[in-house]
């Protein structure tokens, strides 16, 4: 698996909300959910395989805080295990945030990210309540959010062809909000018209303009995290390296399972079993997960191209071929708004990167 620096844990497969596009498959059938054992044992086995400070744990879910207990004994051995210098975050829906988690998570040094689509009409679009239809996820989330400072909060935003229009306008709303580190990014899995691909191109042109406004006034610019993976790809192809042949992620299923591809997820618990790597009892299948990588890797090579991605293209296969869809359509789909993506996000590192703020944000910026 090669290029491994990153464990992801998946507490349980539950959560209090439907969002349309999560690729979680959350709420179907009876219920998965992780043993503190058995995330021990994968936290144990991760740290092992390499230094503190190359360690980066993310818990999730489902929504990782509904067993807030597990949760805080997840994080405090994590803390424990992978040392102070590795990275701990989370991504939570907001819907049961308050000021006593957030001060734990300060206290343990769990980055805290808030699942937030933009204002009230884009953000109740598709992020809905499983259970009611009646209550606003938004209104609800700012609420628990208005006691908080949010300077050490996320808050990360999915875009569709449906909201591309208005990603400006909702990423400057959550800048005046005060949240001091934003990601966005579209969703990859649906179909974009290409008048939709150009509404995408023209906006993150507007965006670059909008940060490059905001550093030269001085003022304080959120760190736009998405911004990190796209520099490391990108300096990934410029040196000719094809970096999305080997996975950074270990990742632990809700079902005591680990997966080679995280996309295995989007599909019920035991609908992928082709994809299952081990579990923390047996250990990783490192040789396994990396045979199922190389399947698809070989696929993907033989359609061409594969110098210039930006994001991983494997999930997007593994996901069609589980699906029963086409893979290459999912292919050349994901493609052409991965490549518009970068583009828009590429224009904002060349006209910003000069910038000393800009520098201190991410070239000498710890990864998050």
């Amino acid at each position: 698996m090669g290029q491994l620096d990153h464990l992801a844990v998946y507490l349980s497969d539950s959560c209090n909300l439907a969002c349309s596009y999560c690729y979680v498959a959350v709420n179907q059938g009876p219920g998965a959910r992780l043993s503190f054992e058995q995330i021990k044992s994968s936290v144990d086995e991760f740290c092992s395989k390499l230094p503190p400070d190359e360690r980066k744990i993310t818990f999730i879910g489902g929504e990782p805080l509904l067993d807030w207990p597990l949760f805080v004994k997840a994080a405090r051995y994590a803390r424990e295990k992978a040392g102070e210098a590795a990275v701990l975050q989370t991504f939570t829906n907001g819907t049961l945030i308050t000021p006593e988690k957030v001060a734990f998570m300060e206290d343990v040094g769990v980055h805290c990210t808030i699942s937030l689509d933009g204002r009230k009409e884009d953000n109740d679009k598709h992020r809905v309540y499983f259970k009611t239809k009646d209550r606003s996820v938004h209104d609800d989330v700012m609420a628990r959010l208005a006691p908080l400072s949010k300077s050490n909060l996320g808050v990360s935003l999915v875009f569709t062809a449906h909201t591309v229009d208005r990603l400006l306008s909702n990423v400057d709303a959550f800048h005046r909000a005060g949240f001091g580190r934003i990601t966005f990014n579209p969703e990859l899995y649906e179909v974009w018209p290409e008048e939709k691909i150009q509404v995408m191109r023209k906006v993150l042109s507007g965006l670059a303009r909008w940060y490059k406004a905001i550093l030269d006034t001085g003022t304080r610019a959120p760190q736009l995290q998405i911004l990190f993976a796209v520099l490391e790809s990108l300096e990934h192809n410029r040196a000719g390296e094809r970096w999305w042949h080997a996975c950074h992620n270990m990742t632990l299923g809700p079902d005591g399972k680990y997966y080679s591809c995280d996309k295995a997820l989007s599909f019920p618990v035991g609908s992928a079993p082709a994809l299952r790597a081990g579990s923390p009892e047996a250990g990783m299948d490192w040789d396994g997960a990396a045979k199922q990588i190389d399947g698809f890797v070989d696929w993907i090579e033989r359609r061409g191209g594969g110098d210039q991605e930006i994001f991983c293209p494997i999930g997007v296969v593994a996901h069609a071929r589980i699906a029963g869809r086409d893979p290459d359509a999912a292919l050349v789909n994901f493609r052409r708004v991965a490549a518009t993506f970068a583009d828009g996000l590429s224009e904002l590192v060349d006209s910003c990167q000069a910038h000393p703020v800009f520098q201190e944000l991410y070239v000498r910026a710890r990864l998050v």
